[in-house]
């Protein structure tokens, strides 16, 4: 699974390269439709909702302010700070509702999280209540990051687009991968990506979200399968295992490389080069590790960025 995330990360990097320096391609369209959703289906699988449900509330908040939400935190506030973004009263809920930038991603795991808490369902009817859902927020505002609405408290759309991929992903770890299923789950996830590849440039706004979930939902109910071949790749298993640290800081280094003059190629790998020295000096020292969300220790099957690992069974 550290595997897995690795080649996320990377997808998500070059993604945000080719974005920095406005470049189009068919490879950076396909890893934008699935990356994403993909991070958030692997969160959900390799949640334990028992354990996430029966753990007094204090371990449970203990657990994620320091392993995702204090780095989190730090980041929001250099970003904050080099963005030069005005200080007013409102800010706090701003950031909370609609964080800025890449910085969206931990605070709709958190929710989906403490979702997955106080709704006492088993993952199939946490996935029938949050599809409708999910499936609403992408019609009528589609795929594209905004607030539903216009008031202080109106919340990011993907707090609401993205329950679909994190419950089928819990569905699929209590469920598994019956080989029966094997052929159509392959069949269905190549027909998404397929279709979803033909509407780059296109304005069919109908068929993103169809072509979308197939493509996604197909790749998440694979991972049993993924997860079972156990393979590894030592650069990619450390990419993933401080996939937290990377996904945090690495659009701050690629701004101050493309202040610098740098081309997308030459900005993706530079950026992984001094992430990766980054995180191994930062991991030397236990406080400065916990504020910026580097790992240096070992990590077997770990969520992309903070949920607890199911039971081996479901792997």
């Amino acid at each position: 699974m550290d595997l897995i995330k690795g080649v996320l990360i990377l997808f998500v990097m070059a993604g945000h390269a080719m974005e920095l320096t406005h470049q189009a391609h068919l490879a950076m369209w396909v890893g934008a439709g699935f990356r994403m959703p993909l991070m958030i289906g692997i969160s959900g699988y390799l949640l334990n909702p028992v354990r996430t449900r029966h753990d007094p509330a204090e371990r449970i908040f203990g657990r994620y302010a320091n392993r995702i939400l204090l780095p989190w935190m730090v980041a929001l506030l250099i970003y904050i700070l080099v963005s030069g973004w005005t200080v007013s009263w409102t800010l706090p809920i701003e950031l909370l509702l609609r964080p800025p930038f890449h910085l969206w991603y931990i605070p709709v795991l958190f929710f989906l999280i403490l979702v997955t808490r106080l709704v006492p369902f088993s993952p199939l009817q946490l996935l029938a209540v949050g599809t409708p859902i999910s499936l609403a927020i992408m019609y009528c505002f589609g795929l594209g990051h905004g607030a539903i609405g216009d008031s202080l408290l109106s919340p990011d759309n993907r707090f609401l687009r993205f329950p679909v991929y994190f419950f089928f992903g819990m569905l699929v770890a209590e469920r598994g991968l019956p080989s029966r299923y094997l052929g159509v789950v392959l069949l269905t996830g190549a027909l998404g990506m397929i279709w979803w590849s033909t509407l780059q440039g296109s304005d069919n706004d109908l068929a993103f979200v169809p072509a979308r979930l197939l493509m996604c939902l197909g790749l998440i109910a694979l991972l049993p399968r993924l997860s079972a071949l156990r393979l590894s790749f030592a650069p990619l298993n450390a990419l993933g295992r401080d996939s937290l640290f990377f996904y945090l800081w690495h659009p701050l280094v690629m701004a101050v490389l493309m202040m610098a003059g740098a081309d997308t190629l030459p900005m993706f790998v530079l950026s992984l080069v001094l992430l990766a020295v980054a995180s191994k000096s930062t991991a030397r020292h236990a406080l400065v590790q916990r504020f910026v969300g580097s790992r240096a220790a070992m990590r077997s099957a770990s969520a992309p960025i903070g949920p607890d690992t199911v039971p081996a069974r479901a792997a």
